[in-house]
């Protein structure tokens, strides 16, 4: 099976489940990666997929009729898969899929398409592109959910409940172990971006009430300098925590395990941003709970599923701040119960958030996809 695979961005360092994705298909398929914007332009080596004069012209008609979608546009991607004899196009993120059904109409090529989180929730996504993804919906061949929670929004949405399957992210638990002893006796990690959804500023406030009860604790903030860092870092001078409170900035992935093996416990506050914006599944709740760490977080999107409340951490209202800190300073005071925790947690990923088993159950809808495109 040729499967060709679309992304609108390549290799951001906060989409490594899109780089899983890739790498875990060619284990079954060849796989064409395509990126560039929502209606996708550059091969994987960042070449044009069309001449230079065709993608100029794109941007024109683009610019002047303010579609993505015209002949020029169309005419990179629609070679490109013509071209490479490709079966099935998997398109990452619902408005970028959008764009690329046209083509796939054109060849009369199966298409599969991934929501990953604000594409399903995000009010202005969903304003812009309402009708569009009723379309999309009747003629994909397969929509996958990362949660539950996402696939009954997909439903709500005017997806037919039959056509999603619910494929949760994975990751390679083999990268991934426990480590004890700890060193530190509370020191608490949050990975992720420092965006709305993932509420930072909750995360500093509950862990400034801990440090009250327990001045030997620190917390670790790995992620991007930018977005809401200013706001946190002020914040973290407000509370007087300058010499508690550690922002890393981008770390790599073996760096991320590297504080993942050193930390006590794993805090991320999740919310529902106020356009909409919501998690799928956090790939680093997942890598955390494989490294044997409680999780502290809150009942939000997949993460609701990844987290099992009082068995393999503990989960909180959105917002509860109170209750977060009182958890994390449940955790602090009975470590044999956050080992515990812990390695519930590293059960829970092995069974249940496999990358090679949740890549198998991916390759399986996209075989199954082209088998019955062939049996018509």
């Amino acid at each position: 099976m040729r499967i060709c695979i679309t992304r609108t961005e390549k290799d951001r360092y906060s989409e490594t489940f899109l780089l899983n994705q890739i790498k875990e298909l060619a284990n079954h398929a060849t796989i064409f990666p395509v990126h560039g914007g929502r209606l996708p332009q550059r091969n994987n080596d960042d070449t044009l997929l069309s001449s230079r004069f065709f993608w100029i012209m794109h941007n024109i008609a683009k610019t002047i009729s303010g579609k993505r979608n015209n002949y020029f546009g169309n005419h990179g991607l629609k070679n490109f898969l013509r071209e490479n004899k490709i079966d099935i196009v998997l398109a990452n993120y619902g408005f970028a899929a959008v764009h690329i059904l046209p083509v796939c109409r054109i060849l009369n090529l199966p298409l599969v398409v991934h929501f990953h989180g604000f594409d399903a929730t995000q009010q202005k996504i969903l304003k812009q592109y309402k009708e569009a993804y009723k379309t999309l919906f009747k003629e994909a061949a397969g929509i996958i959910a990362v949660s539950a929670d996402m696939k009954n929004k997909l439903v709500s949405l005017g997806a037919a409940e039959d056509k999603i399957s619910l494929i949760p992210y994975g990751i390679d638990v083999q990268k991934f172990s426990p480590a004890y002893p700890k060193k530190q006796e509370a020191l608490f990690l949050c990975v992720g971006r420092l965006i709305e959804k993932k509420s930072p500023q909750s995360t500093i406030h509950a862990f400034a009430k801990t440090k009250q009860l327990h001045n030997n604790a620190k917390l670790v903030m790995i992620g991007e300098k930018s977005g809401l860092y200013e706001n946190c870092a002020e914040l973290v001078k407000e509370l007087g925590l300058e010499n508690d409170v550690v922002f890393t900035g981008i770390q790599n992935a073996a760096e991320i395990i590297n504080y993942m093996h050193e930390a006590n416990i794993f805090v991320q506050h999740s919310v529902t941003a106020a356009n909409g914006d919501m998690e799928g599944t956090p790939n680093t709740i997942l890598e955390a709970a494989a490294c044997g760490l409680p999780v502290v977080s809150t009942k939000h999107a997949g993460i609701k599923e990844a987290v099992l409340n009082g068995k393999t951490g503990f989960l909180i209202d959105e917002h509860d701040v109170d209750g977060m800190a009182k958890y994390m300073i449940e955790l602090i005071e009975k470590p044999l119960l956050a080992k515990e925790m812990g390695l519930a947690g590293r059960r829970r990923i092995e069974e249940n958030y496999d990358l090679h088993k949740q890549s198998k159950k991916l390759y399986n809808v996209l075989q199954q996809a082209v088998n019955k495109k062939q049996e018509r």
